[in-house]
C-alpha cells in the first residue's frame, strides 16, 4: 500500500524533503551508500520517525525514482511551449545535457532510474510522471501518434541513459555531439511522420 503525500506532510515529513534528503546522501555517498539511518540523520530525524513515513529502502528508493525530477520543472514548462519538432529538439537537447549533469552529481541514480522504469511512467505519481507526461503531450500536440510518441520518448530516454553510463573517465566530452547526431536522427523520423500523416 502507498502513501500518498498528505500522510507524509501530516505527520511533519514532506515528500519532497525525504526525497531531498535521500539526493543528498546519494550525491555524497551514491546509492549503493543511501540508508535509511543517512536519510533520518539528514532529516534530523531518529530513524524510527522515518519508518513511519517510508517502510524500507525499498520504497524509499521508489520514492526517489518517483520524485527525483522536481528540480526539472522548468523543463517540463518548456514542453508546454513546443510548437515544432525543432522545438522538441531544441526542449530535449538542453533537458537532456541538464539530466546529464543531475545523473554526474547523484553516482548510481541513473541505474535507479532506469531499474524502476515502465512502459507507462507518464500515469504514475511524482515529478518524473509529469516530466513524461510534458514530453508526451508535447509530440502528440505537434501531430505524432501516441504510440510514435511513447516509442520516440522511450528511445531517446534508453539513449541518454546509455550514454551518460557509458561516458569514459578520460575527459573526452563526446555526450553533446552523440546527443546532436540521435537527436538529428529522431528529428528526422518525426518529420517524416508528419508528413506522411
Amino acid at each position: 500500500m502507498k502513501r500518498d503525500a498528505s500522510s507524509h506532510a501530516a505527520a511533519g515529513i514532506s515528500v519532497g524533503a525525504i526525497v531531498g534528503a535521500a539526493l543528498a546522501v546519494i550525491r555524497e555517498s551514491g546509492v549503493d551508500g543511501l540508508t535509511m539511518r543517512s536519510v533520518a540523520e539528514r532529516l534530523e530525524v531518529r530513524a524510527p520517525s522515518l519508518y513511519h513515513h517510508v517502510r524500507n529502502k525499498d520504497e524509499l528508493l521508489e520514492l526517489v525514482a518517483r520524485n527525483a525530477f522536481d528540480s526539472f520543472e522548468a523543463d517540463r514548462a518548456a514542453y508546454e511551449r513546443v510548437e515544432t519538432v525543432e522545438d522538441w529538439v531544441e526542449v530535449t537537447t538542453a533537458g537532456a545535457l541538464r539530466l546529464r549533469e543531475f545523473y554526474a552529481g547523484h553516482p548510481g541514480l541513473a541505474r535507479l532510474i532506469q531499474a524502476k522504469a515502465t512502459p507507462y511512467r507518464d500515469e504514475g505519481e511524482g515529478s518524473r510522471a509529469a516530466l513524461v507526461r510534458a514530453q508526451l503531450t508535447a509530440l502528440v500536440r505537434l501531430g505524432i501518434p501516441e504510440p510514435v510518441a511513447r516509442s520516440v520518448f522511450e528511445t531517446t530516454a534508453r539513449w541518454t541513459m546509455a550514454a551518460v553510463a557509458a561516458e569514459p573517465a578520460t575527459g573526452e566530452d563526446l555526450f553533446p555531439v552523440g546527443l546532436t547526431y540521435f537527436l538529428r536522427g529522431v528529428q528526422a523520423h518525426l518529420e517524416d511522420v508528419l508528413s506522411a500523416g
